[in-house]
């Protein structure tokens, strides 16, 4: 298993129509988003205007969880739903997508056959949760949103500030022991 820790320094920070975005984590490393030619693509946008257009993104599978603010997100021809913080939806990236509202949203972007899992884990300080990951999961993704944690993996020790992401790729039905320093709410993410 191979777990990287990705601070505020490593993250792509840029401007879009509605707000900012910051990429957290791409990969293959050598893609880019703007060149659509990534497999998975993990970023937290700012929506600072009160209506706005997501881009088109054909071929892209895409969950969105609000982490702060509330929105409504429409989809031209399928369905409108109300998102409150750690409320997910999943959506094709050509669907013709608006919203209203003003948020901080946690996407979450794939391509090709692989799937995806994205929830929240609010956790309370000095409290404990272990995870196993069965085998359809390849890669975990830990963000924490808000926070102090302390993470055991097969007997090895780190330590998640507010506003890293952990990554552990080909986690092989590891057991993942998380203990609260502080409450926390952390934002989790599955990938085949």
């Amino acid at each position: 298993m191979n777990v990287s820790i990705f601070e505020k320094h490593h993250f792509r920070t840029s401007l879009w129509s509605g707000g900012s975005t910051t990429q957290l984590y791409i990969s293959p490393a050598d893609t880019s988003y703007a060149d659509r030619n990534f497999n998975i693509r993990i970023s937290s946008a700012k929506v600072e205007v009160e209506n706005s257009t997501f881009t088109s993104l054909p071929d892209v599978n895409r969950k969105l969880m609000i982490l702060e603010g509330e929105i409504t997100i429409t989809h031209r021809d399928e369905y409108s739903k109300h998102l409150k913080p750690f409320d997910v939806d999943t959506f094709s990236g050509d669907w013709h997508t608006t919203a209203i509202g003003t948020c901080t949203d946690f996407n979450v972007m794939t391509t090709g056959s692989i799937k995806s899992e994205l929830y929240s884990l609010p956790l309370a300080a000095n409290s404990s949760t272990n995870m196993n990951l069965n085998e359809q999961w390849k890669t975990l993704y830990l963000y924490l949103f808000s926070g102090d944690l302390h993470l055991e993996i097969d007997q090895n020790d780190y330590h998640i500030k507010k506003g890293n992401l952990l990554v552990a790729i080909d986690v092989n039905n590891s057991l993942f022991s998380l203990r609260a320093i502080d409450n926390c709410q952390v934002v989790v993410v599955k990938t085949s």
